[in-house]
C-alpha cells in the first residue's frame, strides 16, 4: 500500500506523479507505485525507503536549490495502512503511539478525513483515551497523524518538521 500522501493543485495529479518520479530519480529512491485518490489535488504513492527519510531528503533537495518542485506541494509520510474501520484505526494508532511516542513526550492527534462520515472529534477522543501521554495542541513533540480515505487509512507518528511543505520551505 501507500506510504506517502501528496498534495498538489487541482487537476494537476498527473504532472505531480511525473514530477514525483523525477524527484525519486534524483534522490535515488525507487517509486514502486502511485495512485489517484479520487479527490482533487491528492495522490498517494509507495516509495521503497522510510517515508520520513524521503521527506527529509526532499527538503534537502529544495533547500539546496538543486531542484524546486512545481507540483509537489506537500508530502505527508505514512507508516502504517489499515482498512478503513474504526476499530482497526484505533488499534493501529494506539500501537504506533505507544511505540513511537515516549512517556515524557507530548503529542497531538491530527485527523484528515475524505469521503467518510466519521466524526473527527469522535475518532480523536476514541484514540486519545487509550494513549497515556501528555497532550499539547501547540508545538507538540510528536503528531499522531491519521489520513482516512473511503477504503484505506494511513497512520503515522512524526515530528511536525518531518512533513514536506513547499510553502513553509519557501517562506522560511
Amino acid at each position: 500500500m501507500f506510504n506517502l500522501v501528496i498534495s498538489t493543485g487541482r487537476r494537476k495529479e498527473g504532472v505531480c506523479i511525473q514530477e514525483l518520479r523525477y524527484v525519486c530519480d534524483i534522490l535515488g529512491v525507487e517509486l514502486s507505485n502511485t495512485w489517484f485518490t479520487g479527490f482533487d489535488g491528492l495522490v498517494t504513492a509507495k516509495v521503497e525507503t522510510d517515508p520520513i527519510e524521503f521527506c527529509r531528503k526532499l527538503k534537502e533537495l529544495v533547500t539546496s536549490q538543486y531542484y524546486v518542485p512545481r507540483f509537489i506541494l506537500k508530502v505527508v509520510p505514512i507508516l502504517e495502512v489499515v482498512t478503513t474501520d474504526l476499530e482497526k484505526i484505533k488499534e493501529k494508532a494506539v500501537e504506533l503511539a505507544h511505540k513511537l511516542i515516549s512517556e515524557n513526550e507530548t503529542y497531538r492527534i491530527d485527523v484528515r478525513k475524505r469521503g467518510v462520515s466519521y466524526s473527527r472529534m469522535e475518532i480523536i477522543d476514541m484514540i486519545a483515551k487509550e494513549i497515556k501521554r501528555k497532550v499539547r495542541l501547540e508545538n507538540p513533540d510528536k503528531i499522531l497523524h491519521i489520513e482516512i480515505f473511503p477504503s484505506k487509512t494511513g497512520i503515522s507518528v512524526f515530528r511536525e518538521d518531518d512533513v514536506f511543505s513547499l510553502l513553509k520551505l519557501t517562506l522560511s
